[in-house]
């Protein structure tokens, strides 16, 4: 096991219509498979995510449940805290909160970049959480442990090979 490095735009902004079924499947299974291969994944340049790269955003809150499920380390750079990535992503009712329409409502005043979706803006929440969860120290010490407990358990197995 070892460590990983992407840059965002590369790896979560992938043009889904322009590729075949053959390639997205190939992304879910890389997506599902890396804290197999790399217990540590760096991440460069995450943006935050409004209505003009939803799907990356989608992308992203993926990868964080599968390297949070499987207690790997993610090293980002982005281009705010968690909750400034994804404060542009608000559900249904958060929008109807923000700006209630009226009939005499000028739209002039919207944000073009606010991105009203139900499962993203429910999932937003969570993300948040295990960001900043898997940046706390606790997390990362359990990680650490994790990480040395499944070395002595391969130093074993050579030993058992040579031996053999």
């Amino acid at each position: 096991m070892c460590h990983a490095f992407f840059i965002f735009f590369v790896y979560c902004t992938r043009n889904t219509r322009a590729h075949t079924r053959t390639i997205i499947l190939l992304y879910i299974y890389q997506l599902f498979f890396l804290p197999e291969k790399f217990h540590t994944l760096a991440l460069e340049g995450v943006p935050i995510f409004g209505l003009h790269n939803r799907t990356a955003a989608y992308r992203f809150v993926t990868l964080v449940d599968v390297m949070y499920e499987n207690k790997a380390r993610l090293l980002c750079t982005a281009e705010g805290t968690p909750f400034e990535l994804f404060e542009r992503i608000v559900t249904v009712s958060d929008a109807q909160q923000m700006a209630p329409r009226t009939s005499s409502r000028s739209r002039k005043s919207d944000d073009s970049n606010i991105c009203v979706d139900n499962e993203l803006g429910f999932a937003k929440d969570r993300t948040i959480s295990r960001l900043t969860e898997m940046n706390s120290r606790e997390y990362l010490e359990q990680h650490a442990a994790i990480l040395a407990e499944k070395l002595v358990v391969q130093e074993n197995d050579n030993e058992n090979v040579l031996q053999a």
